[in-house]
């Protein structure tokens, strides 16, 4: 079915969160999402005072209970940046809230508007998430959407003023999330197409650092989990290119690429550091990948250009400290993993060296 390969697309908060990290705009999302969200959570608490606001007991404690989750939702967003779980379990809370809180107004009219904060809360969702989520929210809209548009058409006896509405408010929260869930789609597809060597398919750098973050993000509170990087820089290279030609070394480099991806698990992130330099990044149990490496340093020696690598490698466990260390965390095990690679090639190539100093880790 149509609906099947769409409901099924890949969760994008990781990897927008890791963009807006790399761009300086993660800490200005998250203030200012707290503001909006703070905001939006107030206006109930507002209705308590007004006479199309909720009326009886019940309805003022539920009013004040979905604000309370709001409010503490915004002060949780200012002091941090939430996880993917986090926030997926946060907006499936403030659906609720929002719905339950809409249901308590006196006033139909006043509650039937209200539901274009669907609209808004589906623009995150559609910004930050998988399109399922899109499609609760949606749900959750248009059941409160019938059902109070019933309330008004039958208190008021209006119809031009029911259909007026519901043209106004299905257009806000069908339209809003889809479109950009439409324009984050085709965003991500031409920036990924963009950040990818164009001679191996692997990640350039900058590529690179963005999907290594997001390793960090989903693996962070994972107990006992280290972030390892192994930098791979071929021997004699040069050689390879001046005997047989920069074609027949544009090949090596393919095949090179192809030895990583097959010689990695498919988790790992794989990308092309420039020239003859490649950089993998992983979660493995221990700070010293060398399975990894040797499988690696193998590999490349089988190939048939008579090409070795010297690998040099670096880790770090991950804690659960502020995502705004994480680049500089990814720097500096490219950086000691380049350090261990010149040890590995000033001993003769074609072998690993793990980096024994300290790297700063991640808490």
């Amino acid at each position: 079915m149509w609906a099947s390969p769409v409901v099924k697309q890949p969760d994008q908060f990781d990897w927008i969160s890791a963009y807006l990290d790399s761009h300086g705009l993660l800490n200005p999302w998250r203030r200012i999402s707290a503001v909006f969200i703070a905001s939006f959570a107030a206006y109930p608490l507002i209705m308590l005072w007004s006479p199309a606001g909720p009326v009886n007991p019940v309805a003022r404690g539920v009013t004040m209970v979905a604000a309370g989750f709001g409010l503490a939702g915004a002060g949780l967003r200012w002091k941090r940046w939430p996880t993917r779980r986090q926030s997926s379990g946060w907006l499936l809370i403030a659906i609720a809230g929002i719905a339950a809180a809409l249901f308590t107004l006196s006033n139909p009219y006043v509650a039937l508007m209200g539901c274009t904060t669907f609209a808004i809360l589906g623009a995150y969702v559609a910004y930050f998430h998988a399109v399922g989520y899109v499609l609760v929210n949606l749900a959750v809209a248009l059941t409160c959407v019938v059902v109070l548009s019933y309330r008004l058409a039958v208190e008021t006896g209006d119809v031009a003023l029911t259909a007026g509405s519901l043209i106004v408010v299905l257009g806000l929260v069908i339209g809003v999330p889809f479109g950009m869930h439409s324009l984050v789609h085709t965003l991500r597809t031409d920036l990924q197409g963009s950040n990818r060597d164009p001679l191996t398919g692997l990640y350039n750098r900058r590529s690179f650092n963005n999907s290594a973050y997001e390793l960090i993000r989903i693996h962070r509170n994972s107990p006992g989990s280290y972030l390892v990087v192994a930098l791979i820089d071929l021997d004699d290279f040069k050689r390879l290119n001046d005997t047989h030609g920069h074609a027949a070394g544009d090949q090596a480099l393919v095949a090179v690429a192809t030895a990583l991806q097959q010689s990695c698990r498919a988790t790992a992130v794989i990308g092309r550091a420039g020239g003859e330099e490649f950089v993998v990044a992983d979660i493995e149990t221990t700070p010293a990948p060398s399975a990894m490496a040797e499988r690696i340093c193998h590999a490349i020696a089988a190939l048939p250009f008579k090409i070795t690598a010297s690998i040099g490698t670096s880790g770090v466990p991950l804690g659960t400290g502020p995502l705004t260390t994480a680049m500089q965390l990814i720097d500096d095990l490219i950086r000691t993993s380049d350090a261990a690679m010149y040890q590995a090639k000033r001993a003769g190539g074609n072998q690993v060296r793990h980096y024994s100093g300290e790297v700063p880790a991640f808490e």
